[in-house]
C-alpha cells in the first residue's frame, strides 16, 4: 500500500483490541484494575482534554460500569477505556480540529465510533427489545440472545487531478466561504468503492475519471464512515450547475499556497485524510493515478 504520510494513516495498528477475551469479565475487571489502566473522557460535543499535544486521561478508579465504560484495549501493556461525560468541559478540543499523533488518533477515533454506535442503537433491530454492552463494549444483545454489532458506512474520498497535475478543490454549500476540500461521497449497496470514485466525481463535476490508484483508509466516526482514499486522474469539465456543490475548481500548488497564505482559502483539518491527500500532492509524495486501476472503459 501507498503511504501518503507517516503522521496520519497509521499502516500498523498501535491499539490491541484484545479479541482474544474482550469479553471475559474477570480478564476486564483485571484490565480495569490495573494500576497504569486509562479512561479517556469524551464530552457530549466529542471533544477531549489535551496537554502539550497529546490526549489527557485520568485514571481508572472504584467500580467499573461495563455500560458506560467501554473498552478500548490495550496500547504497550497499559488498559484504556472510555466514557461519554454528561457535561461539556470548557477546557477540552474538538477532535475534528486537532492533530493527534498516532496512537492517541486510534484511542480516540475508536472511543468515539464505539461510544456512538452504543447511543443510537438501544433496541434490537430483530425483536425490537432493549439491548445492553456486551462486556468488553464490541458489541450489544437483548433478552433474546441476538447479538447487534457495529456497523460503519463505507465512503470515498479521492484527491481527483488532471493533466496539468492541478487538484480538485471544492465548496460543499452548507461550509464557510474559504473552506475547501477534496471529493468524497458515500458508497452505494452492492457498489465498488471504485466505482463510487467514478460515479460521486460525475455526479459533484460532471469530470470523468479515467484512472485511480487506492492509497488508504480512515475511520471517520461522525459518526461511523470508513473513507477508502484514492487520487485519481480526470478529463473534462467542472460543471456544478445542481446542488451537489457551491463550488469547485483546478488550482496549481502554487495557487493553493498562495491562497491558503492569504487566508482565501482553508484546508480541512490535519486530522483528517483528506488534509493527507492535499499535503501530499502539494509535496509531490501521491504516486501517479495511472499507477492502479485504468478506468477509461468498463471491465468486460
Amino acid at each position: 500500500m501507498n503511504r501518503i504520510s507517516d503522521s496520519r494513516i497509521v499502516g500498523r495498528p498501535l491499539l490491541d483490541r484484545c479479541h482474544a477475551d474482550r469479553n471475559d469479565d474477570k480478564a476486564n475487571r483485571a484490565r480495569w484494575d490495573d494500576p497504569a489502566a486509562q479512561l479517556l473522557l469524551i464530552d457530549p460535543y466529542d471533544k477531549v482534554v489535551m496537554a502539550h499535544d497529546r490526549v489527557v486521561a485520568v485514571p481508572t478508579e472504584g467500580e467499573r460500569d461495563d455500560q458506560h465504560d467501554l473498552l478500548l484495549g490495550v496500547v504497550d501493556g497499559v488498559p484504556w477505556f472510555t466514557r461519554r461525560t454528561n457535561e461539556p468541559r470548557p477546557e477540552a478540543r474538538s477532535v475534528r480540529a486537532v492533530d493527534l499523533v498516532p496512537v492517541d488518533r486510534e484511542l480516540v477515533m475508536s472511543a468515539v465510533a464505539a461510544l456512538a454506535w452504543h447511543e443510537s442503537n438501544p433496541l434490537c433491530p430483530r425483536c425490537g427489545q432493549s439491548t445492553r454492552v456486551t462486556s468488553g463494549g464490541p458489541a450489544r444483545v437483548c433478552p433474546q440472545g441476538h447479538y447487534v454489532f457495529p456497523r460503519t458506512d463505507p465512503a470515498i474520498i479521492t484527491a481527483v487531478l488532471d493533466d496539468e497535475d492541478r487538484i480538485v478543490l471544492a465548496r460543499q454549500r452548507s461550509w464557510e466561504p474559504h473552506r475547501r476540500s477534496v471529493l468524497a461521497g458515500f458508497v452505494e449497496t452492492g457498489e465498488p468503492a471504485e466505482h463510487a470514485v467514478v460515479r460521486e466525481v460525475a455526479e459533484e463535476t460532471t469530470l470523468t475519471i479515467t484512472s485511480a490508484c487506492y492509497i488508504g483508509s480512515q475511520a471517520w466516526p461522525f459518526p461511523r464512515s470508513l473513507m477508502f482514499g484514492y487520487v485519481a486522474r480526470a478529463t473534462g469539465t467542472i460543471d456544478v450547475g445542481h446542488d451537489e456543490l457551491a463550488e469547485a475548481s483546478f488550482l496549481s500548488r502554487q495557487e493553493v499556497s498562495d491562497q491558503v497564505n492569504a487566508g482565501r482559502l482553508q484546508l480541512p483539518p490535519t486530522l483528517s485524510i483528506a488534509r493527507a491527500l492535499i499535503d501530499a500532492w502539494l509535496e509531490h509524495r501521491l504516486p501517479e493515478p495511472e499507477s492502479g486501476f485504468d478506468l477509461s472503459a468498463p471491465l468486460r
